[in-house]
């Protein structure tokens, strides 16, 4: 299962939000922590979780846990800002490599 988190922090913010960020390394432990290249401002966060128990958990904590509440105040839409999707990982049909 992965957990996939996305949003933006607009470009007034972003130094100031970046700065927290790296003073919090605990908080991105066990992530991957991503800026798209093409879009700066656009983050995602990727965990990866082994079952959708857990990965429902993952998603809880992070909407409601941790530095969420801290987060919100840089996030372009405020907590509604916040996309998270869960997925599961499907096998390749034969021959589509």
């Amino acid at each position: 299962m992965i957990l996939f988190c996305e949003y933006v922090i607009p470009e007034e913010t972003r130094e100031r939000f970046l700065e927290w960020a790296d003073a919090r390394p605990e908080l991105w432990r066990d992530a991957e922590f991503a800026e798209n290249t093409a879009q700066p401002g656009v983050f995602v966060e990727i965990r990866r979780a082994e079952t959708e128990v857990e990965a429902a958990k993952m998603e809880q904590e992070r909407r409601d846990g941790r530095s969420w509440r801290e987060m919100e105040q840089w996030v372009k839409g405020g907590r509604s800002g916040l996309r998270i999707w869960i997925f599961r990982q499907r096998l390749l049909p034969k021959g589509s490599v």
